[in-house]
């Protein structure tokens, strides 16, 4: 069975460098789950998170951040079930914000329902871990991310936006990143 290489220190890498970390926004967010999903027939590797590796899988995703996503909060229990297992090693995070306009206003007219982008997730195949985004100088501790699916309430960071869209696209902050960079860091 092939085996994964350690990273390289302090480099987030794919090929030969071997941590795989997938981030995505809004509708992207579908796009990777559709993904994830449909990779199911690939492998998985040794990471930080308690969730057992899947038999057979020496390759998979090691973390998932999903920024405002565009699905209803039920997605994970009625469309995206395979998330809840293989060929995902380590957490599905997923920020929402109450002044995302997009998710919360105009997807309740579209699709009857809110967005995950505005409540967070709503049911899952596991039980959802809720915790608020901290600031880039408070530490994340691994508990807190250690779940299969984390809801993370931005409300209080992703605040700005004009339009009708709200705060849909305040995502590209520096409590952003740090999250992103805390999910990498505990993979090790």
């Amino acid at each position: 069975m092939p085996r994964r290489s350690s990273p390289v220190a302090a480099v987030l890498a794919g090929r030969g460098g071997q941590y795989l970390h997938l981030v995505g926004h809004s509708f992207g967010c579908r796009l990777l789950c559709e993904a994830v999903q449909w990779a199911a027939g690939e492998q998985d590797l040794t990471l930080g998170w308690s969730t057992p590796r899947p038999p057979g899988r020496p390759f998979t995703v090691d973390s998932m951040l999903l920024l405002q996503m565009a699905a209803p909060r039920d997605a994970f229990a009625a469309t995206f079930t395979a998330l809840g297992g293989a060929p995902l090693r380590g957490p599905v995070v997923a920020t929402y914000s109450q002044a995302d306009r997009a998710t919360g206003f105009w997807h309740l007219r579209a699709e009857k329902r809110a967005g995950i982008g505005y409540a967070g997730i709503g049911t899952a195949p596991s039980p959802v871990s809720g915790i608020r985004m901290l600031d880039p100088d408070k530490a994340y501790p691994h508990s807190a991310l250690d779940h299969r699916f984390v809801s993370v309430d931005a409300s209080n960071v992703y605040i700005h936006g004009n339009g009708p869209a709200g705060a849909h696209s305040d995502h590209l902050r520096p409590e952003s990143a740090h999250l992103l960079l805390s999910l990498a860091d505990h993979s090790r």
